[in-house]
């Protein structure tokens, strides 16, 4: 699956906002891991849901999922879409930040790499698709 491509790209995003940069290189890091992590169902809905009618179908009954359980889906709806809105929409890095580090909450930001990695290995099961 293509949302497997910006998964990976995430993941190495996430490695270099990782790493000790200066302010500046954070942002850029945080905002690009932010980004790719929500683009993941973009490109999940509008390019893999294309490719066969097993896998639109077993696209459309995990975010059917996802909406009637979002206590259950926290990963997405409590970090990946609440953070997409304050780093996309107004560039707000403030209220996600530790303390300590000044930086926002990268294991949030693991934990919504792990989410989507399970959830996209129970689509390509549901779908029949296995590595696709």
């Amino acid at each position: 699956m293509q949302a497997r491509l910006v998964l990976a790209d995430c993941r190495a995003a996430l490695e270099q906002a990782e790493l000790p940069p200066d302010p500046v290189a954070f942002r850029r890091s945080w905002a690009a891991v932010v980004a790719l992590l929500r683009a993941v169902g973009h490109v999940l809905d509008k390019v893999d849901g294309r490719r066969s009618e097993s896998l639109r179908r077993a696209i459309d009954a995990r975010w059917r999922i996802w909406n009637a359980n979002r206590a259950g889906n926290r990963a997405y709806w409590n970090f990946i879409e609440a953070e997409r809105n304050n780093i996309l929409k107004v560039y707000d890095f403030g209220d996600k930040q530790d303390e300590k580090a000044g930086r926002p909450d990268l294991d949030a930001a693991k934990k919504a790499l792990a989410w989507w990695a399970a959830e996209l290995d129970a689509i390509e099961a549901a779908a029949g698709e296995h590595g696709a």
